[in-house]
């Protein structure tokens, strides 16, 4: 539940960066924005890899925590079954919109407990790249946009 509260509040958060974002982005010039993209890709990760990577170390955290627990079940009841995620995990995040907390159960609190945790994996790898792209990309112009003025005031200076 903690997890989805961390994912929702990212995704909403993520909103205002990438509209700031496109309005500090929109007012670089041609020749700059070159320069930005020319950065992005050859000093930073891909996005997209960059979540993939993070998808990949939250589901084995999340395996290794299954199978303590799992283990630990096994040691004192006997069983290592697995169930729904409804059955294991009791306190659920809803919004208060009725529409919106059906679909929360349907997708996601009645799956298999294995397929809400990679659920929530993905949630939370999506959520973050978006919030650490935006201020990444949100750094770059705004360093860019230091570097400019100051190549320009010397350019003057010379003069």
């Amino acid at each position: 539940m903690v997890f989805h509260a961390i994912g929702m509040w990212l995704l909403a958060a993520s909103i205002p960066l990438w509209i700031y974002r496109w309005i500090v982005y929109s007012k670089l010039d041609e020749r700059e924005r070159l320069i930005f993209s020319r950065i992005i890709k050859q000093r930073h990760e891909n996005a997209f890899a960059f979540a993939l990577r993070m998808f990949g170390y939250l589901v084995a955290l999340a395996a290794a925590v299954i199978v303590l627990v799992m283990g630990l079940r096994y040691f004192k009841h006997g069983t290592a079954q697995i169930g729904a995620y409804r059955e294991t995990i009791r306190g659920r995040l809803y919004s208060g919109y009725e529409p919106v907390d059906q679909m929360l159960d349907t997708f996601h609190y009645d799956q298999l407990l294995p397929i809400a945790i990679l659920t929530t994996c993905a949630l939370l790898s999506v959520a973050f790249t978006l919030v650490a792209t935006a201020l990444r990309d949100i750094s770059t112009v705004r360093r860019l946009s230091r570097k400019v003025e100051g190549m320009k005031e010397r350019q003057s200076a010379e003069k």
